[in-house]
Parts: structure tokens; C-alpha cells; sequence
């Protein structure tokens, strides 16, 4: 029960990391949703949709209204995908062992 608890704090520690970084580099993303609701938008809407983003990258949906249009944002995006699939391989491994 130990393990599946640090896995499951690694995984939400992944979520709130990512999701500040793509908020801190929201220039590098297009959200639809931003274009579209602008006038109705706060800061605490565009933090949600990044933490949203996080959390569907993360949990290996990757469906979203936020897209990366630069260089960075694809690779800030590459990066949380790899450590996901990582976590996942690593708890296969220690929960088969």
C-alpha cells in the first residue's frame, strides 16, 4: 500500500509541476477556449485549464483545447508525457516483481 501511495504522490506532484510551468509558459500555448471566452476569462480560469491540461496529459488522454505552438511548449509537453510513461513502466515493474 506504501508504494501505490508514493506512486500516486509522484503522479500528483507531476500534475501541479506541469501545470505551473504551463501557466508560467502560456505564451507557448494556444488555448481555444481562452480565444473564444476572453472578455470572460481570469487569471484563476486560464490556472485551471493548464491544471486540466496537466491532468489529462498525465493521466494519458492528452484531449485538450490547449495546443503547444512553439518549440518549447511541444517540448515542455514531450517531457511530461516521457516521465508519465516512465511512472507507469516503474510501477509495472515493482508491482509484477
Amino acid at each position: 500500500m506504501k508504494r501505490v501511495l508514493q506512486t500516486l504522490a509522484i503522479h500528483l506532484f507531476c500534475i501541479f509541476f506541469f501545470a505551473f510551468f504551463y501557466y508560467y509558459f502560456s505564451t507557448h500555448f494556444d488555448n481555444n477556449t481562452q480565444n473564444n471566452l476572453k472578455k470572460y476569462k481570469t487569471k484563476l480560469d486560464s490556472a485551471i485549464d493548464f491544471f486540466l491540461f496537466s491532468t489529462t496529459i498525465q493521466a494519458g488522454v492528452g484531449v485538450s483545447d490547449i495546443l503547444p505552438i512553439s518549440v518549447y511548449g511541444k517540448i515542455l509537453m514531450i517531457l511530461q508525457q516521457l516521465i508519465m510513461i516512465s511512472m507507469s513502466v516503474i510501477t509495472i515493474y515493482i508491482f509484477t516483481k
